[in-house]
């Protein structure tokens, strides 16, 4: 079944109490909306993927457990209250939200992760910061402006990024005064005022798991602000890394790099003569100590 008639509706509305799984239908008219907000218990809907405001409005209105996982479209701020309160719900396939329905969702006593937004215009990004000390994850950004970072870095609880593989600098700079968890791990490129707000940022997870190359053209320049971090630095899937930058990012006593003798030592990105590099004693001492089991 991929579509209801209005009769159809109210005729199934009838089983109250009872679990009502329409999930094949593809389509709901304002009037079948209607008639199933009336059903008592829990109703399925989750192949929908948009609703009119009219349908929307109604199944607003539904008192039981209303299940529209398949939503890809959210503008009602109606439907959106409704659904922010069960918290069995998720927004996580949302691929377009309006700043109302983000204000309403915002709302929400629990968790908000949304897996298919991969933009967010400054509007609904402040929207979302007003969301409070429960962790917001946004997770399938891959672009994110200065303007939205800005709103962002409002937010009060974590904060999860992890789509990004690059930020502005203007973008870092203000990210890093958020408060709470910080996590960018998605990154795999950085410029040098981005490896100096990452530090700064008091509450970043120092994790950098994606980044498996120093090739940017300032390459020695990010490593030697990576390395004045307060506190662990990881890049666990380094590959590639010139002579010169390995050596400043390893004056950080706490950095965690595979094992040397795994990595690539290429030329010097900025194109300078490459040095033979020697591995500090007490560097070697360390990457044994990691190569002992626990």
């Amino acid at each position: 079944m991929v579509t209801l008639s209005d009769a159809a509706a109210r005729s199934l509305a009838q089983h109250g109490g009872q679990g009502l799984s329409l999930d094949g239908l593809v389509t709901l008219s304002g009037e079948a909306a209607k008639a199933l907000s009336q059903h008592k218990g829990k109703l399925s809907l989750a192949g929908l993927t948009m609703l009119s405001d009219e349908a929307a409005e109604a199944l607003a209105r539904h008192k039981g457990d209303l299940s529209l996982a398949g939503l890809t479209t959210l503008t009602s701020p109606e439907l959106a209250t409704t659904l922010a309160e069960q918290e069995s719900w998720i927004p996580e396939r949302l691929t377009s939200v309006s700043s109302e329905a983000a204000r309403a969702l915002a709302r929400r006593k629990g968790f908000l992760v949304f897996s298919g937004l991969t933009t967010l215009s400054a509007e609904v990004a402040e929207a979302l910061a007003q969301h409070e000390d429960w962790p917001l994850k946004l997770d399938g950004l891959t672009t994110l402006s200065d303007e939205a970072a800005k709103a962002l870095a409002q937010k009060k609880g974590s904060l999860s990024l992890d789509g990004l593989t690059t930020l502005s600098d203007e973008a870092a700079r203000v990210l890093a005064q958020h408060e709470g968890d910080l996590s960018l791990s998605g990154l795999t490129t950085l410029s040098p005022g981005v490896a100096k707000s990452l530090v700064a940022a008091e509450k970043w997870s120092g994790e950098l798991p994606s980044v498996t190359a120093f090739e940017f053209p300032d390459s020695l320049a990010v490593a030697q602000a990576l390395a004045t971090r307060k506190g662990p630095l990881c890049l666990p899937k380094l590959r590639k890394i010139s002579p010169k930058t390995l050596s400043a990012l390893i004056e950080k006593r706490d950095v965690t790099i595979p094992l040397v003798e795994t990595l690539e030592l290429i030329p010097e990105p900025d194109g300078s003569p490459t040095e033979d590099f020697v591995l500090p004693e007490e560097f070697q001492d360390r990457q044994k100590q990691q190569q002992r089991p626990e």
